[in-house]
């Protein structure tokens, strides 16, 4: 059962018997800021919110870009644009916005709490449920599948959707791990895609079919679509995972383990309990001491090989079929 953490809120000393009355059962949730990978996981808070407080109006304020994200939350009452909320209309409200940085670096390099727990902790609840509860319309899941098909000729091939791209550089595989990549995927006899925000060249100059300059929402149309999924640390891995799909994480400077803590999948990473790195996910590549001799080490020492190995143990928990 999920249940309360005590965390007691004055109330404001001016507020009148109506006002607490109309605003008493409202409570607002602000995230200032994506990205998308930390909006689907915010979606992962809300189910218990409102078992422990069947009563109250739950209130989302996010990025305008981000609503069509989030608006189909059975336990969201309300999206709201976090440019323009004012807490000041409700009783209590909470901004989840920096509540991970402060953590994940205050208690760096062992942070064990997936982010949806950090935020849930910080509104003072303690989650017993980590579900995203998406529900793509048809039209969006019929956008993915054609958006596919424009390219995936041959059903009989499965359909590997890879993101090596993050909105962080520092997580991006590199050309010569995306090209090994997709080579050994061909030499599978998989059809091999992607879909990102912009255009990626290093893809693209080796054929990979790359969907872009698509809404968010058709963003998750797409990801929907694939077969299996070899993402890094991005949008991609935490829709895949909170949709159940076969999926393999790459990671580099943030752990896996944690972030991945509530999804079926194969971990690619340079981590400290593999025996292959003592000391990471540190949570901190701008200072790390390793990139002084090499460019960042935990991402850029991960062969094609270790990234197959993630691949290949992805197709065996999860053993293609034709559909």
């Amino acid at each position: 059962m999920a249940r309360i953490i005590s965390k007691k809120k004055p109330l404001p000393k001016d507020m009148s018997l109506r006002d607490f009355h109309e605003k008493r059962d409202k409570i607002l949730i602000i995230r200032d800021t994506g990205g998308l990978g930390d909006i689907l996981m915010h979606r992962m808070i809300f189910e218990d919110f409102k078992r422990i407080m069947p009563e109250a109006e739950i209130h989302f304020a996010c990025p305008e870009r981000y609503h069509a994200i989030v608006e189909d939350h059975p336990f969201i009452d309300k999206i709201l644009n976090s440019r323009f909320v004012d807490s000041h209309d409700y009783t209590i409200s909470y901004n989840t916005t920096s509540a991970c940085c402060r953590h994940e670096m205050r208690l760096a390099p062992f942070s064990e709490k997936n982010r949806s727990d950090i935020w849930a902790n910080h509104c003072g609840v303690l989650l017993s449920n980590h579900n995203m509860h998406v529900n793509l319309s048809d039209e969006i899941v019929k956008f993915g599948r054609d958006a596919r098909d424009l390219f995936h000729k041959d059903k009989s091939k499965p359909a590997v959707l890879l993101c090596p791209i993050s909105a962080m550089v520092s997580k991006n595989l590199t050309k010569e791990q995306m090209h090994g990549l997709v080579q050994e995927l061909r030499d599978m006899g998989c059809f091999v895609y992607s879909s990102h925000t912009f255009p990626i060249p290093d893809l693209e100059e080796i054929d990979v079919p790359v969907i872009h300059g698509i809404k968010p929402l058709q963003y998750l149309g797409v990801i929907n679509s694939a077969d299996y999924v070899v993402s890094v640390d991005t949008g991609s891995f935490h829709f895949a995972g909170g949709m159940g799909k076969p999926l393999t994480g790459v990671f580099t400077f943030a752990d896996g383990k944690v972030y991945g803590k509530y999804y079926e999948f194969e971990l690619v990473q340079k981590h400290r309990d593999n025996g292959n790195w003592d000391c990471g996910p540190c949570y901190n590549w701008g200072n790390c001491p390793k990139c002084k001799t090499t460019p960042k080490p935990c991402l850029t020492e991960i062969t094609v090989g270790m990234l197959m190995d993630g691949v290949n143990k992805m197709f065996k928990r999860w053993p293609w079929f034709v559909k």
